[in-house]
């Protein structure tokens, strides 16, 4: 039996690599390859899982964010339905020439958006009976122990019925919470390295790939881009592309935000003053994101606002204030680790985190 296993470990930015001791996934490296490549853009997690299960960036498959503002409308939904996906998963191709795929991940968000032509797919909060059984009941999804879980469902999953494609994907909260050299975060990869251990000895012949979503940076620095605007008489919506239902670990806070203006004819004083406000590196109008960042234009503002990497945006209660969280969204957490090794792996290393689905071959 010959598993495709495909691991997202989210939030896993270069240096929490750089700074434990993870022989199992050096042992990857070592026998395959190991680079550092770029996640896509903005650097979260829904946007770069739907990279990672389609094979390419948001021009492809249209999720721009986590979060979705209809100007039409003017109403805002999260994307967590498989219906905003533009373009085929990996899932639907393994099943369209008879290959059985799973999805195991903590969030139901991603149960519902990513998995879809998965022949098989569990959540952390949402558990079939059967790995309950096998491995115990669940941790709390906003803990660090939720992430080992998974490991062992995906390990019984692969003792019960290995799949001919496997999906893994965690989750971040224990990079919101430690830095890369606290004792917590490198007890939580050494733990995680041994379960990858357990994985690789649970029965089939695997071909890996192993990467991450984003990195993480610490933030001092929040900006509340809404009021400033509106402060200056520039009335919008200013939608964190981070926005989440799960916001303890990072507070709704991001590294990058759209601008959906109210009348366009104030787009460039707009852009001088997000320009000129500390905290703010770059500002893109639509066409010109989009074309730079492989964005889908009819799922983004009038204005794409990258923030500098201390900075992050989000509803505050001023237009300023001193922040102290761990968080993402920005250039400064596009880079992502990658790891491959086994049979069918290109032996030239990928580019882009996506790359780990769309060299798939069945």
């Amino acid at each position: 039996m010959h598993t495709r296993l495909i691991i997202c470990l989210d939030g896993i930015d270069p240096e929490y690599l750089e700074k434990s001791s993870m022989p199992t996934l050096d042992d990857l490296g070592r026998r395959g390859w190991r680079t550092l490549g770029q996640g896509a853009m903005p650097s979260v997690t829904n946007v770069n899982n739907v990279s990672l299960v389609t094979g390419g960036p948001p021009a492809l498959h249209g999720i721009t964010a986590n979060y979705y503002y209809d100007r039409r409308t003017g109403q805002s939904v999260y994307m967590e339905s498989a219906g905003f996906i533009l373009a085929p998963t990996m899932f639907e191709r393994a099943s369209a020439h008879g290959r059985r795929s799973m999805v195991i991940t903590a969030k139901d968000k991603l149960r519902t958006l990513i998995a879809r032509g998965a022949s098989e797919v569990l959540s952390a909060e949402s558990p079939p009976p059967w790995v309950v059984e096998a491995v115990g009941a669940p941790p709390p999804i906003l803990s660090v122990e939720v992430n080992h879980w998974l490991f062992r469902a995906a390990i019984a999953a692969c003792k019960r019925q290995p799949p001919d494609l496997l999906y893994l994907t965690l989750t971040d909260f224990a990079q919101h919470k430690y830095a890369p050299e606290a004792e917590q975060s490198q007890a939580n990869l050494a733990a995680l390295d041994s379960l990858l251990a357990d994985l690789l000895n649970a029965g089939p012949e695997f071909s890996v790939v192993a990467t991450a979503d984003h990195g993480m940076r610490a933030k001092t620095r929040g900006l509340d881009l809404g009021q400033l605007l509106a402060q200056a008489g520039i009335p919008c919506e200013a939608i964190p592309i981070i926005k989440d239902r799960y916001v303890v670990h990072h507070q709704n806070l991001g590294g990058s935000a759209y601008v959906y203006l109210d009348n366009m004819a104030q787009q460039d004083e707009a852009v001088a003053l997000l320009k000129a406000e500390p905290g703010v590196e770059s500002v893109w109008a639509r066409d010109a994101a989009a074309e730079a960042f492989q964005l889908h234009p009819d799922r983004i503002g009038d204005l794409f606002v990258l923030a500098t990497e201390e900075a992050v945006f989000g509803a505050l209660p001023a237009a300023r204030e001193a922040v102290s969280v761990r968080s993402h969204g920005c250039l400064h957490t596009r880079s992502v680790p990658i790891i491959a090794c086994g049979p069918g792996i290109p032996r030239r290393p990928f580019a882009y985190n996506y790359q780990a689905a769309s060299w798939i071959q069945w």
